[in-house]
């Protein structure tokens, strides 16, 4: 059938309005999101504007703004204490991420992650932890908060805290709080070194926190017992040394090598053991200049190694005194 010339020119005008419709129609939901960030905006009312969030993120799942906005409102709901709606957001987020950035997920979980601890519910708090570091296995915040909480069990705690202090500092991180961070962790993984006997081991973390807190009794008496113990074992040294030293001179004829072998040893020896005694009497005065519970056992201990040192107490008490006035006490 042929068409007529004002059929024809019907025909036209449909499909030109067809193909003006595909191409305007998306403009619409784009245009509406715009007013709807621009109401959020303009909102100066710190409720309104976190509901005006909350219902522009369910209303544009897929939107650029996201996962700004969804930031944003976490913000608000932490400082009005709503763990819960941090939480709910989180699964949300979980279930349909509108981003697969690593950096983006292990944010949303660890902001779950201490909604989760705040209400002290253990179970999501590991979870969510979890989630972060499946995202970021490097994620300071997580492997440090693990650490210090003992979570999710003290053996994962411990490796959690031993990854943490290899990390270089995060740059969110102000340098003062990291370094509190870096001396708790140090403190943590010595912990476990310390009991096991590890005292060389447990020694380098011991200084290392008490860099970042020097006024912490427990730390200054544990270094200087870990001292005290690798001191014994440095004159053990000498004393066999020196043992060595007379059986190679008594040697028919005498053995000069070995017995200058010995000879330097037993020096050495000596000498790191005087040096590790000096260093445990340094710390025990710190500890009793501090005071807490460690108090009778440091000032037992002190006492026995002052006098080996001096061969009395005279300066004892101006050398805790001294220590009191360098810590600020």
């Amino acid at each position: 059938m042929k068409l007529t010339m004002r059929t024809r020119r019907i025909c036209r005008v449909v499909v030109s309005l067809a193909l003006g419709l595909v191409f305007v129609t998306p403009a619409f939901p784009q245009g509406n999101e715009n007013n709807d960030w621009q109401a959020i905006e303009d909102q100066r009312d710190a409720r309104r504007k976190a509901e005006l969030l909350d219902s522009f993120i369910k209303k544009y799942p897929s939107s650029g703004r996201r996962p700004d906005a969804d930031f944003t409102l976490i913000d608000f709901y932490s400082e009005n204490k709503d763990f819960q709606k941090i939480l709910q957001m989180a699964e949300d987020f979980r279930q349909r991420p509108p981003s697969a950035d690593p950096a983006t997920k292990a944010k949303m979980f660890v902001s779950a992650m201490f909604a989760a601890a705040s209400l002290n519910d253990i179970k999501r708090t590991v979870e969510y932890g979890d989630y972060a570091l499946a995202a970021d296995p490097n994620n300071f915040s997580v492997l440090y908060f693990f650490a210090a909480a003992n979570l999710p069990n003290p053996a994962k705690a411990l490796e959690y805290g031993q990854k943490a202090i290899t990390l270089p500092k995060p740059a969110n991180v102000r340098p003062e709080v990291y370094a509190t961070q870096m001396g708790r962790l140090h403190g943590i993984v010595a912990t476990p070194l310390f009991a096991a006997g590890k005292f060389a081991e447990a020694r380098e973390h011991l200084e290392a926190a008490l860099k970042a807190n020097p006024k912490d009794q427990a730390t200054q008496f544990r270094l200087a017992f870990a001292n005290v113990n690798l001191m014994g074992a440095a004159a053990k040294a000498a004393q066999d040394a020196n043992t060595a030293l007379i059986k190679a001179m008594s040697a028919t004829p005498p053995n000069n090598s070995e017995a200058d072998a010995a000879k330097a040893k037993m020096e050495s020896s000596s000498k790191e053991a005087l040096e590790l005694r000096d260093v445990a009497i340094e710390s025990l005065a710190r500890a009793l200049a501090i005071g807490g519970q460690y108090q009778q056992d440091a000032q037992k201990l002190f006492d026995g190694l002052y006098q080996a040192k001096n061969k009395s107490l005279d300066g004892a008490t101006d050398l805790v005194a001294q220590k009191k006035s360098e810590l600020g006490l």
